[in-house]
């Protein structure tokens, strides 16, 4: 079977549930989560094995299950770019109706996916770090994913991944939304909305450095989330 979709990436866009999702082959693909809708974690992101079936000229059965058990169910019909979702949590199915838009400005965490290599690698481990340290709260994870010596380039902090622990009653009550994220290399970039941290959304911009798999530099730019309203292009900061 010939699928035009293969090695391509779409986003498929079903309102408060939003993905990139990138067919590696016929048998194998690989999503990152833009928006979970309280489902699944903003940022997360897994290489999974299809079941992908032509049901007509342009028009595909795809399904797949997740580490954690989430199945998903996706009728995908190209020729009227739309995709139609059915997605078991806990149990519990959830249907979604939305749109397909092909993303050929793919950013390089997710041009990975169709090759191979060191650039998925890291990205995954930033990814999986951050999710557990700002959606489950665990701070182990940064031992896990981190190594000493541990640099920071930051006004606010001190080298070393033990002066991380203090930020731990910080996240309490925050939530981090991932908006975009590149790669190369040894290098990850994220740009994120985060809030409860501070007063007001907070845009943050993370450049993170890795060894041997482990982070060991860390750079950030904070800045407070202004509205279109109040920037001189009309642009939002986001």
């Amino acid at each position: 079977m010939t699928v035009p979709m293969v090695g391509k990436t779409y986003r498929f866009d079903m309102g408060w549930l939003r993905m990139r999702f990138t067919f590696s082959s016929s048998s194998q693909g690989r999503f990152v989560v833009e928006e979970g809708g309280g489902l699944t974690p903003n940022g997360h992101a897994e290489t999974v094995a299809l079941d992908l079936k032509e049901i007509r000229d342009d028009l595909y059965l795809n399904s797949w299950a997740e580490a954690c058990g989430t199945t998903v169910t996706h009728v995908v019909d190209l020729a009227n770019a739309t995709v139609y979702s059915n997605v078991t949590v806990d149990g519990t199915l959830y249907n979604f109706v939305g749109t397909i838009t092909e993303v050929t400005d793919v950013p390089v965490a997710d041009r990975s996916a169709v090759g191979s290599g060191k650039t998925e690698r890291t990205t995954e481990i930033v990814l999986t770090a951050l999710r557990e340290l700002f959606a489950e709260r665990d701070l182990t994870g940064v031992y896990r994913y981190g190594a000493e010596p541990y640099a920071r380039h930051s006004p606010q902090a001190s080298d070393g991944l033990e002066m991380l622990r203090p930020a731990a009653p910080g996240l309490r009550g925050s939530t981090w939304d991932l908006q975009r994220i590149a790669a190369q290399d040894d290098l990850v970039f994220t740009h994120s909305i985060v809030h409860g941290w501070a007063p007001g959304p907070v845009v943050i911009v993370d450049i993170f450095r890795l060894e041997n798999g482990r982070i060991v530099e860390h750079w950030d730019v904070v800045q407070d989330l202004v509205s279109t309203g109040f920037t001189a292009s009309g642009h939002p900061v986001a």
